[in-house]
């Protein structure tokens, strides 16, 4: 697979696969409009102000550098990040995002920088910049940036420790490197690709649950699109349906709870959101929203603007965060139900024979864990905790970057979620001597090992070994919008 950076067509499953070590070309036509942008930047800077080109940033906008290498100092002096440095595929993906976004050509950057950025993003993980997480206010990653920038000019070692040669970056380099979010964007487009397939996962696992506790497939069916009338609804019920319809029997209830009953009302808000979050992901790592953005008109002009602003992806992190809340509670519920629902027919906590055996009880604990963490992630959105620095000139910064990484956080526990309720349904048709066919099949084959100790015994390696069947079912499943 080789992905090609144009500056106009970068997409999330692109973003994923350049995390990954993808290979990429740049397309040569966006590099000559770099250049072009570039020679504009420095005509319009003969003539006029220019933010950052010929003058401070921030409160200092009216003022003009005086340091001999400004743009340098500049990176120095921004270089603040802290917290844990970002994973190796999180800075690369960054990376390409933030070639993509220059070759948008509105940057004014010079080739040089591109060219340095370019080299970065093939480069080894040891030979990576070292960039922290923290610092970032959802108005451009600047302390992320700078340490990029450092990093380029020599004066920061790499991820191995070593320097690297010094790129001839530019002066005016300085700040068309830092407008931009691109590690924000980053960690948007994994956890969009992540909790995107994790949730064609839980679909399969509720339809596990479903036969394992006789559900009744009225709830399901076509009426379905009628009455919740959603692409998200809709997908959730047919999928469930097309797992499910070889095995079903007479429901246990004439109508079950909630868990089961409004799962595709509940499910389908995440798979209907994380279209959304791709959208707005793909829509920002594909423009030039640096400022100023450089206007290749006849003649040049720049302008000066907010594009680099993120409070559209600070709503949809949140918003899909507040989805996937409503998705989880229903894996909670289930194995809930799993576990001590009389009418499944199933010993109470899934147990063996022994009286008084604990079975799976703590599973339900577990599974009340994983949601507080994830009800905490969603519960303070940070696209309404708005800041003002710099003398109240930037008086209305998102938090962006604090609500994309809540999305890693968050995706770790609904994982841990759905391979609880895994283990659980697995159990339940082991002992309720359901059989499943086609797809769940193969997915039980791989996984009855997990439960084929039935008296009380230590949990953790079957817990551990089931994350580890949901890691790869979800390494192995397609991005449902590819």
């Amino acid at each position: 697979m080789t992905i090609t950076l144009t500056g106009q067509q970068l997409t999330v499953a692109d973003i994923d696969a350049l995390g990954r070590g993808a290979g990429f070309v740049v397309d040569a036509a966006a590099v000559a409009g770099v250049d072009r942008a570039a020679r504009a930047a420095r005509a319009v800077a003969a003539v006029r102000p220019v933010y950052g080109r010929t003058s401070g940033v921030g409160a200092n906008r009216d003022q003009v550098n005086a340091s001999p290498r400004p743009g340098h100092a500049l990176l120095r002096s921004h270089s603040a990040g802290w917290g844990e440095p970002f994973p190796a595929p999180m800075v690369r993906s960054a990376l390409a995002i933030r070639v993509n976004q220059l070759l948008a050509g509105a940057s004014g950057a010079s080739e040089a920088l591109l060219h340095a950025l370019v080299e970065a993003v093939g480069a080894d993980d040891g030979q990576l910049p070292v960039v922290h997480r923290r610092g970032a206010i959802g108005t451009g990653d600047l302390t992320a940036l700078a340490e990029v920038g450092l990093t380029l000019l020599g004066e920061r070692p790499r991820g191995d420790g070593t320097l690297g040669t010094p790129a001839p970056l530019d002066d005016a380099d300085a700040l068309p490197l830092m407008s931009s979010s691109a590690f924000t964007l980053a960690e948007a487009a994994h956890g969009c690709a992540e909790l995107a397939r994790l949730a064609e996962v839980a679909m399969a696992v509720c339809a596990l649950s479903f036969v394992a506790l006789r559900g009744n497939p009225e709830a399901f069916g076509p009426a379905v699109a009628a009455v919740t009338p959603f692409p998200g609804a809709v997908t959730a019920a047919a999928t469930v349906t097309r797992l499910v319809q070889a095995d079903m029997v007479e429901p246990a209830h004439i109508q079950d709870f909630f868990g089961l009953r409004t799962f595709p009302q509940v499910h389908g808000p995440l798979l209907d959101q994380m279209g959304i979050l791709r959208r707005v992901v793909e829509a920002l790592v594909n423009t030039g929203g640096e400022n100023p953005a450089v206007l290749q008109a006849d003649p040049p002009t720049v302008a000066h603007h907010g594009g680099f602003h993120q409070a559209y992806l600070a709503l949809a992190v949140d918003a899909s965060l507040l989805a996937l809340v409503g998705s989880a509670h229903t894996i909670a519920s289930r194995i809930s139900h799993l576990l001590t629902d009389a009418a499944s027919g199933l010993p109470r906590f899934l147990a063996g024979p022994k009286p008084g055996s604990s079975g799976l009880l703590i599973l339900e604990y577990g599974a009340a864990s994983a949601m507080a963490l994830i009800r905490e992630a969603a519960s303070a959105a940070r696209s309404i905790q708005w800041v003002s620095v710099s003398a109240g000139v930037e008086d209305g910064a998102s938090h962006a970057s604090v609500s994309t990484a809540r999305l890693g956080e968050a995706a770790d526990a609904y994982r841990q979620l759905i391979a609880l309720e895994l283990v659980a349904a697995v159990r339940a048709l082991d002992l309720g001597g359901r059989r499943v066919s086609g797809e769940l099949a193969e997915l039980v084959a791989r996984c009855r090992h997990l439960v084929a100790e039935v008296d009380d015994h230590d949990l953790a390696p079957s817990v551990a070994d089931a994350v580890d069947v949901v890691d790869h079912w979800v390494s192995t499943t397609p991005l449902p919008f590819d």
